[in-house]
């Protein structure tokens, strides 16, 4: 009888074991995924000071028909274009961000849809636009070829808007036969206008635009990847911290 509570005992501990084994994978997986996924993208650009005020924006991994006139169509899609990142969801919903689409139907220009007048950046922390420059000036200070991963993308993007920023006009509208276009690696009024020979039905990138952001002071809460980055660590001693006190080695010395 001794014998086989002997062998038990034994098996439990190698399985306490295996699951301690399992707690440390489980951190330095989760803290590696963390630092990994949230490398790819800039919510906060580098050098903004407390109380300065930004936006943020990127064009679409996936791509979409823009066969309808109803402007918060698109703006549904760029808004679950962002939640696809989870860093990026987070951030948006600690700042109260939302997401509107770069584009004009027949009744909503861009610039009423998409509204901005000082500083954007794209979600690499490259500056596009500015209070001189402005978004709908005609011209980009870079591209918008970021998408909401912080993965570069060129490609031709939906807009159905002139080079600045107002609907099309005739059969160039969002929704229309040959909606306006712009390309993700244009600086110029390319961007946003580049060209219209292509069907509505074809499917292309958007580009999105958040609403405007403000820096927060000193006592903010930390962004998204830095909260996910300190719960990884958390886990990871935990896990360390039980494997300890659960080896044998250890509590005989």
């Amino acid at each position: 009888m001794r014998q086989v509570a002997r062998t038990d005992a034994t098996k439990i501990m190698i399985f306490a074991e295996h699951i301690d084994r399992g707690l440390v994978r489980t951190g330095l997986l989760a803290l590696l995924g963390c630092i990994a996924g949230y490398a790819n993208i800039v919510t906060i650009p580098a050098g903004l000071t407390p109380g300065t005020k930004y936006q943020l924006a990127f064009v679409t991994a996936d791509t979409f028909f823009v066969t309808s006139t109803t402007i918060s169509e698109y703006n549904t899609d760029v808004t679950n274009e962002a939640a696809l990142n989870a860093a990026l969801a987070t951030f948006d919903t600690a700042n109260g961000v939302t997401w509107t689409v770069i584009g004009s139907t027949p009744t909503v220009n861009a610039t009423a849809n998409a509204p901005s007048t000082g500083l954007v950046y794209t979600l690499n922390g490259t500056e596009v636009a500015s209070s001189a420059s402005s978004l709908y000036s005609g011209a980009l200070l870079s591209a918008i070829d970021i998408n909401q991963n912080g993965n570069s993308l060129s490609t031709r993007t939906w807009t159905g808007s002139t080079s600045v920023g107002t609907v099309s006009g005739g059969i160039n509208d969002l929704g229309q036969t040959f909606p306006e276009f712009g390309n993700s690696t244009l600086t110029t009024g390319g961007w946003i206008a580049s060209g219209n020979g292509e069907e509505s039905d074809n499917s292309n990138s958007l580009y999105a635009l958040s609403s405007v952001i403000t820096v927060a002071g000193t006592s903010a809460v930390p962004e998204p990847g830095m909260i996910a980055l300190m719960t990884g660590a958390v886990l990871l001693l935990f896990a360390i911290s039980r494997r300890r006190r659960n080896s044998p080695a250890l509590q005989n010395r």
